[in-house]
């Protein structure tokens, strides 16, 4: 290739970078504000969420995690429910 060509070909490669990086930004909400990916599902597996980011199905585990988090505090919740009556009864 000529010498002439490789500015150009640089721009290309530039402006092929930007439109790939703007396409991958963070959406907007209705507001203008971007909005948090991190707000899905429980502060707890948020970190597990991220390992989608390295190619793991880190959605799909935390999902599994989440469920079980949510299983034990509905179960707390019924044995604290217990706990009141059985105080309340004596």
């Amino acid at each position: 290739m000529p010498p002439a060509m490789r500015p150009i070909e640089n721009l290309l490669c530039i402006a092929s970078l930007a439109a790939l990086l703007a396409a991958c930004g963070v959406p907007e909400d209705e507001s203008g504000k971007r909005k948090s990916l991190a707000g899905e599902g429980r502060e707890e597996t948020s970190t597990i969420r991220n390992a989608e980011n390295i190619g793991y199905g880190g959605n799909a585990i935390a999902d599994k995690v989440d469920g079980a988090l949510d299983a034990n505090d509905h179960r707390v919740d019924e044995l604290n429910k217990q706990l009141d009556a059985a105080g309340q009864a004596n």
